[in-house]
């Protein structure tokens, strides 16, 4: 392999934190990067305090304060696109890349930022990010979904068009390669992991507790949350009076899904320090999602703490071989019954959980990047 090669990393958000799929999913990216080149410059909104003890002395992060955006960049890109537009980030990037460095870029809407002469290289598609838009707006504001028809339109162009100019395109769910394709795009599947600070399962109290686990400033989330409290918990108690439920999330606090308050054995816990607890009082994780795109880390999460899931036929998205190990179930009253069942029998819940949690063992972020490893090092060759 040739010697001194460089690699960008160009993100949406610094992943400062790991609350979120996403900083998840750039971090462990991130760290492959790391493993394959020389020298890494990642670039990213937001702050990354203590990014140097974090991250081996090859890598450097660059800073990048909020987006701002312009005419021009929401004309070459849509609203949608042009929104994450940075003077600072567009002319970092065109006076520091050079010839033979290696660029990914991290969700279709940052290559707006990148200079003309800049080639992409890995394009990381979290979801098919046009695909995503236009569900949730169908799904949640289909009046403003009908005025803003022509920007997804203008965003879906732009977004394959990257697409199509990137060397590499990766995606994490087969149904989004599928979406590619359908387009003459090959991608290669990287999967969605968790941290491989691995916690050892615990086993289920039995005390008919449910759990959701998710941020509210991601739309399908919030979405998913009031369509399980308005359609599905109502059902559930009638079956399972003692239920418990327990909402768990960033911004819970400042983007209510209920602003009517707590239904009956509803519990919301905002911005928590860590979530540990709650999956160890949990019986049951649900994932009710109803839009959203890619392999849903919040799934891979509660399978990987021994838990029995039931979540929709979207949330199975991209682990569809894993169907066995939770329940899947669409529509209220399927969702609720699935619930209920598990609620009301904890020896099928932990039975559940436990194949779950077998499963699981694979889900690692270093067994889940392989496939972009071995993408690298060929780019690293060349």
């Amino acid at each position: 392999m040739s010697a001194g090669r460089t690699a960008w990393v160009v993100a949406k958000q610094l992943p400062a934190s790991t609350d979120s799929g996403g900083r998840q999913r750039i971090r462990a990216v991130i760290d492959v990067y790391a493993q394959v080149f020389d020298e890494v410059h990642v670039v990213g909104f937001g702050s990354w305090p203590g990014w140097r003890e974090a991250l081996p002395a090859h890598v450097r992060v660059h800073e990048v304060s909020a987006p701002s955006p312009t005419p021009a960049a929401v004309l070459r890109g849509s609203l949608f696109a042009g929104k994450w537009y940075s003077r600072q980030l567009h002319d970092l990037l065109a006076a520091g890349v050079r010839k033979r460095d290696v660029v990914h870029v991290d969700f279709p809407q940052m290559a707006v930022n990148l200079p003309g002469r800049v080639r992409l290289d890995v394009l990381d598609l979290h979801n098919v990010e046009s695909d995503l838009v236009a569900r949730r707006l169908r799904t949640e504001k289909p009046l403003v979904g009908r005025v803003l028809a022509p920007e997804v339109a203008r965003f879906r162009r732009f977004e394959f068009a990257v697409a199509r100019s990137a060397r590499h395109v990766t995606a994490c769910s087969g149904r989004d390669q599928e979406v590619l394709e359908r387009r003459g795009i090959a991608s290669t599947f990287v999967p969605n992991g968790v941290t491989s600070a691995a916690h050892v399962p615990t086993l289920p109290p039995g005390g008919r507790q449910a759990l959701f686990v998710g941020a509210m400033d991601y739309g399908p989330n919030k979405a998913a949350l009031r369509w399980f409290l308005d359609e599905v918990w109502p059902q559930v108690l009638e079956r399972v009076p003692q239920a418990r439920f327990a909402a768990v999330g960033r911004g819970l606090a400042g983007s209510h899904p209920r602003p009517s308050g707590e239904p009956a054995g509803v519990d919301f816990h905002s911005d928590v320090a860590s979530v540990d607890p709650f999956y160890e009082q949990a019986d049951v994780c649900v994932v009710p999602l109803l839009s959203g795109g890619g392999t849903k880390i919040k799934l891979v999460e509660a399978l990987s703490r021994g838990r029995a899931v039931v979540t929709t036929s979207l949330g199975l998205e991209g682990l569809e071989e894993h169907r066995g190990v939770l329940r899947v179930a669409d529509g209220p009253r399927d969702f609720a019954d699935a619930l209920a069942e598990l609620l009301d029998d904890p020896e099928q819940a932990a039975k559940l959980g436990a194949a779950a949690a077998d499963v699981a063992q694979s889900f690692s972020w270093e067994t889940a990047m392989t496939p972009l490893r071995d993408m690298l090092i060929a780019l690293r060759g060349h």
